[in-house]
């Protein structure tokens, strides 16, 4: 009885954990804006990319302290940036102009949806 009670909680733990990611990305509904310098960034602005997290900039991070990128494409020795994840990324960041990435809010974004920075942002 014990081990059922045990796993009911185990199971119920983890459903609210699931429960609460998906209310954070729900939340943060809106696009990023612009570009983000890959050799200029810190690690806050680098986690405003798609698929980036605070493990993955902070190993750009370092990866800049010994070589800065001279292209875009270097972005792909990351562990964990393949071609998938470059492609995601390649309209968000450059290596040759300042950072002018912004996530702007945007109620009618689906959740985790991104907009290039080629694209028009209407000024609401």
């Amino acid at each position: 009885m014990k081990k059922k009670v045990l796993l009911s909680l185990a199971v119920l733990v983890v459903a609210l954990a699931g429960g609460l990611d998906l209310h954070a990305k729900a939340s943060a509904k809106g696009k990023l804006t612009g570009v983000v310098n890959i050799n200029e960034a810190g690690v806050a602005q680098l986690t405003m990319l798609p698929g980036v997290g605070q493990k993955r900039a902070e190993a750009i991070r370092e990866y800049v302290q010994a070589h800065p990128f001279k292209s875009v494409e270097e972005l792909k020795a990351i562990k964990g940036i393949g071609a998938t994840g470059f492609e995601k990324l390649k309209p968000f960041i450059t290596v040759s102009t300042p950072t002018t990435a912004k996530w702007v809010k945007d109620t009618t974004a689906v959740a985790g949806a991104s907009q290039p920075a080629s694209q028009p942002v209407s000024s609401k």
